[in-house]
This record gives structure tokens, sequence and C-alpha cells, in this order.
């Protein structure tokens, strides 16, 4: 009799034991998913700002002037208007440790509308406006394409 028992609960256990390795097995074949990175989420500012010595502002934050955002693209600012030479980056509150859009490497020409977001300002580099220059600009902060593109008009 207690040879009965014993095989009956080694056949108990070895039934409960394969019941949850099939549960197992059938679980991690349902959820098996390959995960992809994706792009990371763009960081989306309510105001942009112009200040630097290329622009009316100079350098005075209190007068940075503002860009408009694009109504039916909350991403996208412009901002339309003269500029001489010098450099030029654009901060997104009037503060000088405000998180900012500015040129990839430094002295950046215009040219070249590759940007980065600076949180807290650093790294300080800006675009640089050569005296040829110098005119009316359409100028374009896309934060989703993280890019600045100036337009001569």
């Amino acid at each position: 009799m207690k040879k009965n028992i014993k095989n009956t609960c080694m056949n108990g256990f070895h039934a409960e034991y394969m019941m949850l390795l099939l549960t197992v097995m059938i679980i991690g074949v349902s959820c098996k998913k390959e995960l992809k990175a994706s792009d990371p989420l763009p960081l989306i500012y309510s105001s942009v700002y112009i200040v630097g010595d290329a622009s009316a502002a100079k350098w005075d934050i209190a007068a940075a002037l503002p860009m408009i955002v694009n109504p039916s693209n909350s991403a996208e600012f412009t901002w339309t208007g003269p500029l001489v030479a010098g450099e030029i980056k654009f901060p997104t509150l009037r503060n000088w440790t405000a998180d900012c859009f500015m040129s990839a490497t430094a002295a950046q020409p215009i040219s070249n509308n590759k940007a980065q977001i600076a949180l807290g300002g650093n790294p300080d580099l800006k675009w640089k406006l050569s005296a040829a220059e110098a005119g009316n600009y359409k100028i374009t902060v896309d934060m989703k394409a993280i890019t600045v593109s100036f337009q001569k008009l």
C-alpha cells in the first residue's frame, strides 16, 4: 500500500511540475517579443528666443527676441528680421541658465543647420555670421529634427 501512495505522490508531483513547465513554456513563447529602440521623444519647449551680438538684442538676455510658434506644429518656431555680423544662440527662456538650442560646433557657419539642445546653456556653442552674410533672415528652430535653419530673404 505504501508503494502505491508513494507512486501517486510522485506522479502527482510530476504532473504538477509538468503543468507548471508547460505553462511557463507557453507564456514564454506567447510573450516573446523583440524590443527595438526608437527615436527618443523630443524636448518640446513653449518658448524660444534669439540672443547674441548678431541680433538686435545683443547679449542682453532680458531683451532676447521672442520667436513665434507655428500654430500647426508646436515643435517649430520662426522669426524674421535683420542679423548683422556676430554670434547667435537660442535660449528657451530669458535666463542664462535656460536650456538652449546651440550649434553643434563652435563658431558654426549659418549654412550648417545642425543643432544641439544644451541643457542649462552648456556647452555654450554659437552660430557665427560674417559681415558678408548680414541681412534679413527667416530663422526656423525645429525641435523634433533639432535643427536651426537660416534662410536669407
